[in-house]
């Protein structure tokens, strides 16, 4: 089978990265292309830039044909790749070499080299549910506010470099400090619209984002549904300690965070508030959110799958409650 690789070569480089080791990146290349050719798949590798970090790659090549597309990088270049990929018929492979990797994180996938190969020759292929918010797509959030204000000062902390990471640091902490909760009128698509005065608005398609940390635990990439989490009735220090919690494994702050599953939804605010999507700041508000389902194929663990005792054409997780 022929497969194209579209890696980002600076990925990991962060000092935040997950890799156990650091390990070279032209050893890395090789560690993949060998174990997907023992998989008899022979792959070319094409290298994302600065005016294309993938989306336009991985339209080239679904465009030419290609079934099997492998996104080698992290959850930014990940991003680029599933844009490209949305509607065509190429399959989405992911080999987690990035800092975070969240959605790597979100479905099962390991972030062992030889391991994620072997899911990708030997597991199945499923589809996942992608959000869309003022026409940008995202696979792990979109945020309104706080969280939005915060994203370019989190991008400079995982930076390589120390006086970006230092500037980052500086500029999240002022960020965090300086600001203040907005009141924002959000439309339901159950056609009610209601009143919050919030520190930010989260609308979660998967689990895991920022640093790694679990923020919605009820929400899965293939329901149908996009998952938001309105901080109503927080102060900053409980935002921060809320945080903390998490990456401890506990919820104190939990009651505080109003949840809903919607489809789609409808925002605007007194004052404009940043907007993000994974990451990626795109305007302000107002803004228009919405689900659509099964909108990329990729291919996931098969014991994703055994264990939901269901078909590779169906959703990748059992059933869960609905929020009360």
């Amino acid at each position: 089978m022929r497969a194209i690789i579209i890696r980002n070569p600076t990925s990991g480089s962060s000092p935040m990265a997950n890799q156990a080791a650091p390990v070279g990146q032209n050893e890395i290349e090789d560690r993949i292309l060998n174990n997907l050719r023992h998989y008899h798949i022979e792959a070319e590798v094409r290298y994302t830039t600065a005016d294309d970090p993938g989306a336009g790659l991985a339209r080239e090549a679904a465009q030419a044909g290609i079934k099997l597309i492998i996104a080698a990088g992290g959850d930014g270049t990940l991003h680029s790749v599933a844009s490209g990929l949305i509607g065509s018929k190429s399959i989405l492979g992911i080999l987690p070499c990035g800092t975070m990797n969240n959605i790597a994180h979100s479905l099962h996938i390991s972030e062992d080299i030889d391991e994620a190969c072997q899911i990708i020759t030997e597991g199945k292929t499923g589809c996942i549910d992608v959000g869309s918010i003022n026409g940008q797509i995202f696979l792990e959030v979109s945020g309104i506010g706080l969280e939005a204000a915060l994203f370019p000062a989190a991008e400079d902390i995982k930076s390589s470099g120390f006086r970006e990471t230092i500037r980052g640091m500086i500029n999240g902490i002022h960020t965090l400090f300086s600001f203040h909760p907005e009141r924002v009128k959000i439309t339901f698509d159950d056609g009610h619209t209601r009143s919050y005065r919030a520190l930010q608005v989260s609308v979660c398609n998967s689990p895991f984002y920022g640093a790694h940390l679990q923020f919605a635990p009820q929400a899965v990439m293939d329901d149908g549904y996009l998952d938001i989490l309105i901080y109503q009735n927080f102060n900053k220090l409980e935002y921060i300690l809320h945080a903390i919690a998490i990456s401890q494994g506990r919820r104190v702050f939990e009651p505080k965070v109003k949840r809903r599953r919607i489809k789609k939804l409808y925002i605007t605010a007194r004052t404009p508030l940043s907007l993000h999507a994974d990451g990626e700041q795109i305007g302000t508000t107002p803004a228009k959110i919405e689900i659509i389902p099964a909108a990329l194929r990729v291919r996931i663990p098969q014991r994703v799958i055994d264990s939901a005792n269901i078909s590779q054409h169906q959703p990748l997780t059992p059933a869960r409650r609905a929020y009360t």
